[in-house]
């Protein structure tokens, strides 16, 4: 399968840093995902709209989170 042992190392370094790579994109993205519900919470108390989280809120939440992200997806593509 490998020609020499310094081949099988190179491949177990390749996999650890593409297992580190996911690792540290797979974190980032939560991150910012909770960061986006926290804001869009606290924008939606901060107006005087939303009083409770009730499905009223929660329904409008999402529809906010999913405009951030197609905002975010924009900005991306047009740099």
């Amino acid at each position: 399968m490998y020609e020499t042992l310094e081949h099988w190392k190179q491949y177990k370094q390749e996999k650890e840093k593409c297992l580190l790579n996911r690792i540290i994109i797979n974190e980032t993205v939560d991150t910012i995902i909770d960061s986006i519900y926290e804001k869009t919470e606290h924008y939606m108390f901060e107006t005087g709209r939303y009083t409770e989280t009730n499905d009223e809120f929660f329904k409008d939440q999402v529809e906010y989170v999913n405009e951030v992200i197609k905002e975010l997806n924009n900005r991306i593509k047009n740099k």
